[in-house]
Order: structure tokens, then C-alpha cells, then sequence
């Protein structure tokens, strides 16, 4: 239908309590209007009863609402039969996710004395269809809602029923209730209804320590899994039973706790504000008997809480404030929706005592509290006309401060973005000038590039020496034996055999990458991971160790590598790259120095075709120099739990036999203790390390692609132990590399207590010296001052040398770092304790 003036409504008046014929709500800035009439015949005699429905918009440039469409459907051909209109909302419908009005109706039973309800849903053509239908032997008439599904709730007797076409049938929510205070949806994923109301607390034990209880208790329920918690989180015990209505600004579940941010309205004439359960702010309301509360998002107004009362009152509270901005009464109907079309809310207010009498939407007030107000209302003194005015006036205002702090703001961001600008091309130029310094090249920074930077030194230092800090980027001679590559799935390893000289002197070692491409123009800094293995060389020579030469022993001994990790696809990205291997190393003189090891190339094709592959996964069988580096690189690669056996019962030589029978997995002769289940596919391998300590106790490393693969293998291996084996995984660093930190630490702090106790016995010792020689300065008159001084020279000496003084400043130095070596080798002895020695958990078989 055309959009037209709104003709009047047949029946009673416009939402009267009495009949409750006629319903309005707001959906998608519509007005629907539903009306149980009854329909005529063509001798104008009442046959049945029938449904009517417009829909009507609000027309800005008319004034008032017109009708968009308007529908009927016959209800019942009869005219003594008793329908009524129990209740009409918008749902969701879960099947198309859509949002339906819906409308409740009831037919009474007078011979069974029940009653018939009728679930009808409006189609996108505004036609009504049958949805859902049940009979229940009483009148429903509390708490009635209708929540997304669309599913009908409603209370009766202290019980809670609720059905929808998924249940099929009427079922009690199994939960005395005292009272109900809400029955709504919250936004919490898939729990959305749920259900808040009060029961009497249980009786405790009074032998108990005495706790504060409340006669009764809040709790709640949801719907859709049936779990019942406490609804402090939400009310304290002390406001649920004084609350009528409640609005959640938000909720959420975070783990087993639930948070909520909600205002609610007690019979106090209070609108109190909570969060999680906690009241944080009040308002007195200006009216009694609160009824519902709505939120009114107006834009630029601000936010209102709007509080419904049962006499026909409203009265709207600041969000931020927490204070009444305005009221109003008369009120017989109150929407919230963008009915003008503004993008924002506006407050429809329908006033009862203004409408004539054939029913139209002649009196009413559409207002967001702002610079916005359509006023309908004859011969009404409307108060809110000087609050518009001052509200008009105080928004210019507040419009041109915040243009002036805008523009503000803008200036400002555009300063700071410039200063990023400089910034990141400082640090492009810092890393191109690094790259060159590391690999020898003479660094060029040309005339564009040199605009707007200062020298951060005077020009006149220029024939000074060369900073003895750079010296730590000499590329010669090279600190690595060999540099290797592999390709493990989607990653790069690139591994490092450092020399003799190298490994003794390093404490921290680690590998990093830098990218360049093609042009070398571009340089990047790859995100990496970095390790250090200790690894025995492989040798091809299979005769027992008496045997073996000096120089086969000695080239058998282990050697330090270290691996860098990083993600393969950035680099393939542009068919062929070089990076240049940095290592990185701390002595144990202190200070850290980068040098260049090397560089790798990297082409796509080769990756294609399997070029860098460890081939070990396929065959372990072979002890190549080669087989070492592709055990090292899926150590790197892969992930690595490991885990502590424990059998006080039963020894772990089923250990072995389960890594051999049972998992299928071959030893690696050049590597004792190493197992490896080698696969059809490769990413279905898994690397294991078996170290029995004592035949009752023992250490499983296993290294697999997913964790998924690591819990296939613990189930296996926990189905083939013994049921009191007890497994503990070990968290952090492994036994093996703790014990290597305790002695390393141990050691420094040996060493530092050495060198600190001689270097403060040397300078007490020339420091007697001194005293001496200046001693001997003063000649003796006769024999016996001289046997007298020689006597105190001596006494002197004693005393030096069983108890010598030194510096305060020197022993507070010594007492300084060997308390700090302590320290660091008390906490990784507390570690390794922890992983030793924490009780662990049974293997149930």
C-alpha cells in the first residue's frame, strides 16, 4: 500500500489496560501495530474474530506516521469464541538468523476449562504464519517472554516453562524459584537465555565457622545447558529481592567466572549501576513502581537510561552521569529506534489522555534529548522546550571546542607521522650501514639520503682512529668450520659447526639472518630462533675405542653447533635470495660480538624439488657427516617435550622394546640413545631420546611436527608401562642442560672468588712492602733499638700475613660478584631441583 495518511483504528482505544486488544512495537524504524478485532460479515453481524497489522513509518516532512502496509488473517469463523492477544516482540529465528516479530495468542476452553496458544510469526511480506501451538491448563500470565529460537518462557507457581518448535513439547525448568526478576537473552555466544530469580539458602552445618547469609539468595540459570550458578556475579543476595527490572549494558564469560556490566530499578525508587555483582553507582528515581528499562543510544546527546513506570511515567538518566535529564507523564507507550532516520536513536513517547477517539497516532513526541524534537502534542505545556533550548545552545558550543581540539589533534598526528617517516628511514640506512660493515663493503650514502640528518659528532674528529667498537665486525678469521642449510617443511635451518678456538672462549652463542635481494638494495632482518647443540662427530670407522688411533678420538670429540630457525615462505617469495649468516657470541671478558660467518642461497626450484631435505627421514642407516646435520636440523625444526619416567615397582626396559616393537622406530648409529620413527610420509616421523639413569628411572625426549602427533605418542607409550610408572613432563630447559648451567655457573663463581682473593692478597702485600721499605728509612741509635725494631718488623709481618687488610673498596667488589654468582647458581640449582624432584603423576596403563 502506497505510503498515505493513517486512517483511524476500528475497536477500542489505543493500548488500553482493560481490553488489551491492540499492541505496538518498534522493529527497523517501523511502528507495528496489532489489533484483535472482530471481523464482520456482509450483514454487517459479528462472525469470528481476525488479526490486523500496520505497519507504519514516520514521515519527516509530514509530520506524522503513515502506513506502509497493513495485513489480516481470519483467527476464528466463530463469534462466541475467546481469543485474546497475550504479548507481541521481535525474536531471532535460528534457523536464517533473521529478527521476526512475533505475536501470542490465546483461545480459553470453556468445557476443558484450558487453553490453546498460537505462536504466529510475520514473513517479509507481512503475512502472518503459524509457528508454533500448545495447551497448557492455566492461564499464563507472569514473567511471559518470548527469546530467540523463537522460544516462549513464561512462570507459574514458582516454576519456570518454556517451549519452541526444536523442544516440541512444554517443559519445566527443574529450578524452585521465589521470584523471577529476568528472563532474557545475553550476548555470550552460544549460552544466550538465561533465567535470574531468588531461592531460600540451604541449611548449613553450625558447627561451622558463622557466615552472614540473606534470607534469600540470587541465582541463575541457563537455559540452554542447564547449569545453575551463583548469581552474585551478577546481583549481590542483598538487592534480589528488591529488584523489578533489570537492562545488561554487556556480558561475557571469561573462563569460569561471568561478567556483567547491568542497571536495574528496585522497589526503592532506586536505578542502581553494577558491575560483576558489585553496585558502583545509584540514582533516585523520580516516580515509584519501576517497570522497564531501556537503553537510548541518541549520538551526539548522549546515552539514556529509560526507566517505564506502571502509572504511565517515564523518566530518562545519563549513562555517563547517572543523573535524571528529563520525565514525563501521561505516558502510555514508550519505543526506541531510529524512526527519523538519523543513524542514531530517538525516543517515541505515545501519551494515552491526548489520543481521540478513533485511535490515530495523533498525540505523541519523537525527541533525542538533543537538537531534534517532534512535538504533536495540543494545547500541552511541554517542559522540555526550555531544556531543548538550553541543550541547543550548549551543544554549539560544545561543537566548536571540539572542532578546535580536532584540529589540534590533527596537527599533531600529522607531526608524529612525519616523525616516523624520519625515523624508519634512519633505521633502514642503520641496518644497509651494518650489513656493509659485516661483510667488508665500503658503505656509500648518497646525497638524497644525507638530507636532514645531522652529524651527531664534530666535523674536526674526522682523523681520529678507528672506534674500537667495530672491531667486533671483522670478518677474518671466520669463527665456523662449516655452514650448512636444510629445508624442514615450511622452515629454514641453517647450522653453524664452530671452531675449536671459538667454542672455548664463548659462554651465550647464537646464530641470526639478514636477507638481502637480488639488487642487494634491500635488506631485512629476519625473525629467528636460535640454539646451540653440543653433538658428537659422526665416523664411518666401526671399530671398538682401544683400538682407534689418537686422531680418530680426537675427531670423534664433540663439536658446538649452532641452528637458526625462520619461516621459509617470506623468502621464496621472490624466487631466489642470499642471506648473510651473523654470529653472534659472548665471551667470557664480557660484551658481545657479531661477526660475519658466511651466507647461504636460497632458490625456490631447488626448494621444489627436494634439494635441502634431510634425507634422514627416509634412512637412518647411513652415519655421514651429512645424517648429523639433518638430525640436528630436525631437532631445531620440531617441536620437543620431554618427560621423566618413574617406576619404583618395575624397570624401564620396556621402554626400548616399546620404541622398537611397538612405535617401529630405528636407532641412529651415530648418535646413541636417539630412536626414529621414519614414515611413508615426512611429516609423519618422530624423533625420540632415550637416557636411563637408573633401571627404575629414566628421560624420554620426543620431537614430533604437532602436538597432535605428541599426544598419539604418549597414549601409546602410557597403554605399553607399567600402571604405577609415574611421567612428569619436565618444564623449561631439559636435567641435561640445567646440570650444564649449574656447572658453568659454579665454575665463574670459583674463578671469581680465585682471582678476587689473590688480586687483594698482591696489593695488602705491597702495600707492607711499602710500610717496610719506609720502615727501614729510620736508622736505630744502638744494638738494642736494633734487635727491638727487627722484633717489631717481624711481628708486623706475621700479623700481614695471617691477617692481612685490604681495601674496602676491593672486598666490596669481590663480595659484590660472588654474591652474584651465587645467586644465579642458586636459582638453577632450585630449577633443576624442581624438575627433579616434583611429584609427578601415574600412568594409568
Amino acid at each position: 500500500m502506497p505510503a498515505s495518511r493513517l486512517p483511524p483504528l476500528t475497536g477500542s482505544t489505543m493500548v488500553s489496560p482493560e481490553e488489551e486488544c491492540i499492541r505496538l512495537f518498534a522493529l527497523n524504524s517501523d511502528i507495528l501495530s496489532v489489533q484483535l478485532a472482530p471481523s464482520f460479515s456482509e450483514r454487517q453481524s459479528q462472525s469470528g474474530s481476525e488479526l490486523r497489522l500496520r505497519r507504519m513509518f514516520f514521515g519527516r516532512e509530514a509530520g506524522h506516521f503513515l502506513v506502509r502496509n497493513e495485513s489480516k488473517v481470519l483467527v476464528s469463523k466463530r463469534a462466541t469464541s475467546q481469543f485474546g492477544l497475550v504479548t507481541c516482540a521481535p525474536a531471532v529465528d535460528v534457523k536464517n538468523g533473521q529478527v521476526l516479530p512475533c505475536i501470542l495468542l490465546k483461545q480459553q476452553k470453556r468445557k476443558t476449562n484450558s487453553f490453546k496458544y498460537t505462536l504466529l510469526t510475520l514473513s517479509c511480506s507481512d503475512s502472518f504464519e503459524p509457528h508454533l501451538e500448545f495447551k497448557l491448563p492455566y492461564e499464563m500470565k507472569d514473567n511471559i517472554t518470548i527469546a530467540r529460537g523463537p522460544t516462549v518462557l513464561w512462570s507459574h507457581e514458582n516454576s519456570i516453562f518454556y517451549t519452541s518448535v526444536e523442544v516440541g513439547e512444554v517443559q519445566q525448568v527443574y529450578v524452585q524459584l521465589l521470584s523471577v526478576c529476568y528472563i532474557g537473552e545475553l550476548p555470550i555466544g552460544k549460552r544466550n537465555i538465561m533465567i535470574l530469580g531468588s531461592q531460600k539458602p540451604a541449611e548449613k552445618d553450625h558447627d561451622k565457622q558463622p557466615k552472614i547469609t540473606w534470607p534469600h539468595q540470587a541465582v541463575g540459570y541457563f537455559l540452554e545447558d542447564g547449569e545453575l550458578f551463583d548469581g552474585a556475579w551478577i546481583l549481590p543476595h542483598a538487592y534480589i529481592s528488591v529488584v523489578k527490572c533489570i537492562f545488561f549494558v554487556s556480558a561475557e564469560q571469561v573462563g569460569d567466572k561471568f561478567q556483567s556490566s547491568l542497571v536495574a530499578a528496585t522497589s526503592k525508587n532506586q536505578l542502581v549501576r553494577f558491575e560483576t555483582g558489585v553496585p558502583k553507582d545509584i540514582c533516585k528515581l523520580p516516580f515509584e513502581e519501576p517497570a522497564n528499562v531501556q537503553l537510548a543510544d541518541t549520538g551526539l546527546a548522549g546515552c539514556f537510561f529509560l526507566v517505564s513506570f506502571r502509572g504511565g511515567n517515564v523518566c530518562a538518566i545519563w549513562k555517563n552521569s547517572f543523573q535524571v535529564a528529563h520525565c514525563w507523564e501521561g505516558v502510555s507507550s514508550l519505543h526506541v529506534d531510529d524512526f527519523v532516520g538519523r543513524g542514531t536513536d530517538q525516543i517515541l513517547l505515545l501519551f494515552e489522555k491526548h489520543e481521540p477517539a478513533e485511535g490515530a497516532l495523533a498525540n505523541f513526541v519523537i525527541t533525542d534529548l538533543g537538537d531534534m524534537t517532534y512535538n504533536t502534542r495540543q494545547n500541552v505545556v511541554d517542559d522540555a522546550s526550555g531544556a531543548a533550548d538550553s541543550l541547543q545552545e550548549n551543544y554549539l558550543r560544545m561543537v566548536q571546542a571540539l572542532e578546535s581540539r580536532l584540529q589540534s589533534g590533527m596537527t599533531s598526528l600529522r607531526d608524529l607521522q612525519r616523525g616516523l617517516e624520519v625515523k624508519d628511514r634512519l633505521l633502514l640506512q642503520s641496518v644497509k650501514a651494518l650489513v656493509d660493515a659485516v661483510s667488508g663493503r665500503e658503505h656509500v650514502v648518497s646525497r638524497a639520503e644525507q638530507e636532514g640528518l645531522v652529524s651527531l659528532w664534530d666535523e674536526d674528529v674526522e682523523d681520529e682512529g678507528p672506534d674500537e667498537r667495530l672491531t667486533a665486525f671483522e670478518p677474518h678469521p671466520l669463527p665456523v668450520e662449516k655452514i650448512w642449510q636444510r629445508v624442514v617443511e615450511d622452515r629454514l635451518v641453517v647450522g653453524a659447526v664452530l671452531t675449536e678456538e671459538t667454542a672455548s672462549s664463548a659462554e651465550s652463542v647464537s646464530l641470526s639472518l639478514l636477507s638481502e635481494d637480488g639488487q642487494g638494495s634491500g635488506v631485512h632482518v629476519l625473525q629467528t630462533h636460535s640454539r646451540m647443540f653440543r653433538f658428537p662427530c659422526p665416523s664411518t670407522v666401526k671399530e671398538p675405542l682401544a683400538k682407534r688411533t689418537k686422531q680418530d678420538r680426537s675427531n670423534s670429540a664433540e663439536r658446538l653447533t649452532v641452528t637458526v630457525v625462520t619461516d621459509l615462505a617470506p623468502l621464496v617469495a621472490c624466487g631466489s635470495i642470499q642471506c648473510a649468516v651473523l654470529l653472534h657470541n659472548g665471551c667470557s671478558q664480557g660484551g658481545t660480538f657479531a661477526k660475519l660467518c658466511g651466507h647461504v642461497s636460497l632458490d625456490i626450484q631447488d626448494v621444489a624439488q627436494g634439494k635441502y631435505c634431510p634425507h634422514l627421514v627416509n634412512c637412518c642407516k647411513f652415519t655421514t657427516e651429512e645424517c648429523s646435520e639433518d638430525l640436528l636440523s630436525l631437532l631445531a625444526a620440531w617441536e620437543s617435550c620431554s618427560f621423566v619416567l618413574r617406576s619404583p615397582e618395575h624397570t624401564l626396559h620396556c621402554v626400548p622394546h616399546w620404541l622398537l616393537a611397538v612405535a617401529r622406530s630405528e636407532p641412529v648409529p651415530f648418535s646413541p640413545g636417539y630412536f626414529l620413527f621414519a614414515a611413508a610420509e615426512p611429516r609423519a616421523a618422530v624423533l625420540f631420546r632415550w637416557q636411563e639413569r637408573t633401571p627404575f628411572q629414566g628421560e624420554l625426549r620426543v620431537c614430533c611436527r604437532s602436538r597432535a602427533q605428541l599426544l598419539q605418542v604418549l597414549d601409546s607409550l602410557c597403554r605399553s608401562l607399567p600402571p604405577s610408572c609415574e611421567v612428569q613432563p619436565i618444564q623449561g630447559k631439559a636435567a641435561e642442560e640445567l646440570v650444564l648451567v649449574l656447572a658453568s655457573s659454579l665454575e665463574r663463581e670459583a674463578l671469581t672468588l680465585r682471582d678476587g682473593v689473590s688480586s687483594l692478597l698482591s696489593a695488602a702485600s705491597m702495600a707492607a712492602q711499602g710500610g717496610a721499605q719506609e720502615y727501614e728509612k729510620v736508622q736505630p741509635m744502638d744494638d738494642l733499638q736494633a734487635h727491638r725494631i727487627e722484633m717489631e718488623r717481624d711481628r708486623e709481618r706475621s700479623r700481614s700475613v695471617w691477617s692481612p687488610l685490604v681495601e674496602v673498596e676491593q672486598y666490596r667488589g669481590l663480595s659484590t660478584a660472588v654474591s652474584q654468582f651465587g645467586l644465579e647458581g642458586d636459582l638453577v640449582a632450585y630449577s633443576l631441583g624442581e624438575v627433579l624432584y616434583t611429584p609427578h603423576a601415574v600412568c594409568q596403563g
